[in-house]
């Protein structure tokens, strides 16, 4: 249920306030469902995932150092999608 609210192509406001909710979770359990949801989403998803993304997990030095750990985690994540996102915004985090 989940994965279709975060990859939900017709309603982009669903797709980010249902990252943003998994996201305040501060945890890897929700960032690895907006990490799988964004490794097969469309660029208009991926796009509002994006800002989810960066809009909840990157508003504080401490808020981007968590999800750094957090994604330092996942890159070992059984899930190759998952560990491929993780990696991919670890280098954007520099």
């Amino acid at each position: 249920m989940l994965r279709r609210l975060l990859v939900d192509g017709g309603d982009t406001f669903v797709t980010q306030e249902t990252a943003e909710a998994l996201l305040e979770r501060r945890d890897a359990r929700g960032l690895r469902l907006v990490l799988g949801a964004f490794a097969g989403a469309d660029d208009d998803t991926a796009d509002q995932l994006s800002d989810a993304l960066f809009g909840v997990c990157c508003r504080t030095r401490e808020d981007a150092e968590r999800f750094a750990a957090l994604c330092a985690v996942l890159v070992e994540d059984p899930d190759g999608a998952v560990r491929g996102e993780a990696r991919w915004f670890l280098g954007q985090l520099g």
